[in-house]
């Protein structure tokens, strides 16, 4: 890539990765500001800077932008050739369900021989390759990388887990997304948009950014659905949901430890490839929990409609489909079950006890990590939410903490998120008790534990050790089983 005849050799927004011959983009962070690390930059080689400020440098030349976000991911894109125009892309955005509706179309599309990229909160897959991730949506720099390596890997799929934080901070900008896909929209991280309307928007730009012709997959059900739509009449729209309008819904629907539904496609629809398909039904069986778990389901199926996989195909390879770590994740099932979920905001809370209200239980034991570093407000309402479904549900016992023992910087509980908890749920007379450390939360809670019991574990990044502490001290008991996942905790750090 040239630019003003100087030969650039990287574009990144980190002086540390800065190199001989790079182009370094200054970025004003929620606490950090690029622009004070330019002589560091310029120190290690950078060629070029770019900058939304008026700054002055003689070594160097300075291009003055106005939007430096936007402008790295234009960089990006160019210094890696474009390489969404030779990939297909979905993106999937919602508050949600987008991490188990992604690794629900990877696996789709894996298991039918498309070779398939996946870039999201969990991990970046190319294939059967695996890199972690630090952030749902990561760095535009490190997208492009990875798109420019799945294009020399003959990857011919691309699915991007695409976040607000990502598509307000132009993360995805420049990304020819050929299907987007909506799951819900729900109150959540306003301590970053501060309003509902900005989240809102920030969702919307998604589908705004498609081209002429591309596809919108909406979920009819969510009230949020139809703004994304609004002034959006370039763009094709397919809706799906449990409302009998939607294109394509579901009927026959068994839910418990498994989930069963008959898909049903309402009204014709066109493949990306052109070829017509006519209303049909079909059943499905899959190993997932929960309600929500068939909206993701059916976003999923008609992602590979319109890629041409055969419906029969998708039943089929849908049956081996495991569940996504900490997703409605039964992490051991034997006289009692465990299920483990990152519930992070008060939506996700809903879900998770709507769907345990249909299983079968004796006792139910809870554990709940109290959401650390996001504000009073949204852990009022997560105890209050839990506070309502304590009589729905008659849990046994509750028990909340501020997991200490392996809460990372970034997520540590503050004095009044405690309080705050405590205080809500102890209005109502709920019997509860409170840990400060996970280990003596899991620990103290397990002995409890007798046959048909369910013990979930509940919580955001303070809950991300859950499984791993349950399955040490289960193995220490001698009463471990051999559990769907049992492995790898430790490394899933999910961000926004």
């Amino acid at each position: 890539m040239i630019i003003d005849n100087i030969e650039i050799k990287g574009v990144t927004c980190d002086s540390r990765k800065v190199k001989e011959g790079y182009a370094f983009v200054a970025l004003i962070g929620e606490k950090n500001d690029g622009n004070n690390y330019i002589d560091e930059a310029i120190q290690k080689g950078a060629s070029i800077i770019f900058t939304e400020k008026d700054i002055e440098i003689k070594t160097v030349p300075v291009k003055k932008v106005e939007n430096a976000r936007r402008k790295l991911a234009e960089l990006c894109n160019t210094f890696y050739e474009y390489p969404t125009e030779k990939l297909t892309v979905i993106g999937v955005t919602g508050t949600n369900g987008k991490t188990t509706t992604t690794h629900l179309i990877y696996h789709i599309l894996k298991s039918n021989g498309i070779s398939t990229g996946l870039i999201g909160t969990l991990n970046t897959k190319i294939n059967d390759k695996e890199y972690k991730n630090q952030l749902t949506t990561p760095d535009a720099e490190v997208i492009y990388a990875y798109l420019h390596k799945m294009v020399k890997e003959k990857v011919q799929v691309v699915v991007l887990e695409v976040s607000s934080h990502g598509l307000k901070n132009e993360r995805v900008w420049g990304i020819e997304f050929d299907i987007a896909v909506h799951t819900n929209i729900e109150r959540d991280h306003l301590y970053f948009h501060k309003t509902l309307e900005d989240y809102i928007a920030s969702k919307k730009k998604l589908f705004d950014h498609l081209s002429p012709g591309k596809i919108g997959i909406i979920n009819l059900d969510d009230d949020g659905g139809v703004k994304l739509l609004d002034k959006n009449n370039h763009i094709l729209v397919i809706t799906y949901g449990l409302s009998g309008k939607a294109t394509i819904t579901a009927s026959s629907i068994d839910t418990g430890l498994t989930t069963s539904f008959t898909f049903c496609l309402q009204r014709g629809l066109t493949t990306l490839s052109g070829v017509e398909i006519e209303a049909f039904e079909y059943p499905f069986s899959i190993d997932i929990i929960g309600k929500h778990n068939i909206y993701n389901t059916l976003a999923a199926i008609t992602c590979g409609l319109l890629l041409d996989i055969p419906i029969e195909a998708m039943a089929k390879s849908l049956k081996k489909f495991k569940n996504v770590p900490r997703r409605m994740d039964i992490i051991y099932q034997g006289e009692y079950t465990i299920i483990d979920d990152f519930c992070h905001n008060p939506a996700s809370y809903e879900t998770v006890f709507e769907s345990i209200q249909s299983m079968p239980y004796k006792n139910l034991h809870i554990i709940n990590a109290i959401r650390g570093n996001r504000g009073i407000e949204i852990n009022y309402e997560i105890a209050e939410i839990m506070k309502q479904w304590q009589s729905i549900l008659k849990a046994e016992t509750i028990v909340i903490t501020e997991s200490v023992d392996y809460t990372e910087p970034l997520d540590v509980v503050g004095k009044k998120e405690r309080d705050i908890f405590i205080e809500v749920l102890s209005r109502e007379n709920i019997s509860f008790t409170y840990e400060k450390k996970l280990k003596d939360s899991i620990k103290n809670i397990m002995p409890k534990l007798g046959k048909g019991d369910i013990l979930l574990l509940l919580g955001a990044q303070g809950m991300n050790h859950g499984a791993e502490v349950c399955m040490r001290y289960l193995r220490a008991r001698n009463t471990y089983e051999k559990a769907p996942h049992t492995i790898g905790y430790q490394d899933i750090i999910p961000r926004h």
